[in-house]
């Protein structure tokens, strides 16, 4: 079995090549030319610093567009003699990507394909993966059994992040100009969260800084822990530019609680994409988790 997955995942590309998965890369637009970017470019690290570089001018038009069809269809015909578990963000929030994997699908039934909608955004759709994997450690389970255990999951996946600068939201439509300018001044995080199985984003407050965030995010997920009576946290974290403080701090948070409760909890941190940039903009952090059932 070989598991497709796409660039929302917010995997760093060691991991990747850990896990030996096969990539398609979310195309970005800027001022509406393809701007050059793949998971796996050369001195990836540098690349996003300057893409950050370039949308921090904000004169410049950036967005993503949709994975197209030939992508799907050149993705499944490296692996054309293999059984492919295709695993995508939320398809409702991507409606070019959903139309052209319905399209790949239908039109070629020779790639044996099981396609599994994560119903998520950003972390969260990584964070399913990597729980998957845990749960299967050490067997040699078969596509179905993998599957099953992504809809099971699916259910209990959240994602919540914090974002400093509300200009990419507005741009995005989530917010007002006016609530933007005013927010960014006064240094307002809006903090934001994913609906669990739909992949909608909720406002879920706001903190004047990060510990105060993180003290939030803390609350919320040690009570869906009680609410669920789980032990097990399988939690990712993505960050850009020198934000990985705020990543470390509620690591130690989760870590301290983790002992506390005699939660097993399972962590990974990783640089993000370039996927979701456009959309979070220069300055954020966030997480996905699955609450183990």
């Amino acid at each position: 079995m070989k598991i497709i997955i796409d660039s929302t995942c917010q995997l760093e590309p060691e991991r990747i090549k850990e896990l030996e998965l096969t990539i398609i890369d979310m195309p970005i637009l800027m001022n509406g030319e393809v701007y050059p970017q793949t998971w796996d470019m050369p001195n990836w690290r540098e690349e996003k610093e300057k893409f950050i570089k370039l949308m921090r001018d904000k004169n410049n038009k950036i967005t993503t567009i949709g994975a197209s069809e030939t992508q799907f269809i050149e993705a499944f015909e490296k692996h054309k003699d293999e059984e492919i578990l295709l695993i995508t963000q939320a398809l409702r929030n991507t409606k070019a990507t959903a139309d052209a994997l319905h399209e790949a699908l239908k039109n070629h039934p020779e790639y044996n394909v099981k396609a599994f909608d994560s119903r998520s955004l950003v972390s969260g759709v990584g964070v399913q993966l990597l729980a998957m994997l845990n749960e299967t450690k050490g067997k040699n389970p078969t596509r179905d059994e993998c599957y099953n255990i992504l809809e099971k999951n699916c259910h209990n996946a959240h994602v919540m992040g914090a974002i400093y600068d509300l200009f990419y939201l507005h741009r995005g439509g989530r917010v007002g100009l006016a609530q933007a300018v005013m927010g960014t001044a006064i240094g307002i995080m809006p903090l934001l969260s994913a609906v669990p199985g739909s992949g909608e984003i909720k406002a879920m407050g706001k903190a004047r800084n990060y510990k105060q965030a993180c003290a939030r995010f803390l609350t919320t997920i040690s009570g869906q822990m009680e609410e669920k009576n789980s032990k097990k946290l399988t939690l990712a974290m993505s960050y850009v530019g020198g934000h990985d403080k705020e990543c470390l701090y509620m690591k130690s948070l989760l870590e301290k609680a983790a002992e506390e409760k005699e939660w097993d909890f399972y962590f990974e941190l990783n640089y993000s994409n370039f996927a979701h940039m456009p959309h979070l903009g220069p300055d954020y952090f966030e997480m996905g988790y699955v609450i183990g059932t």
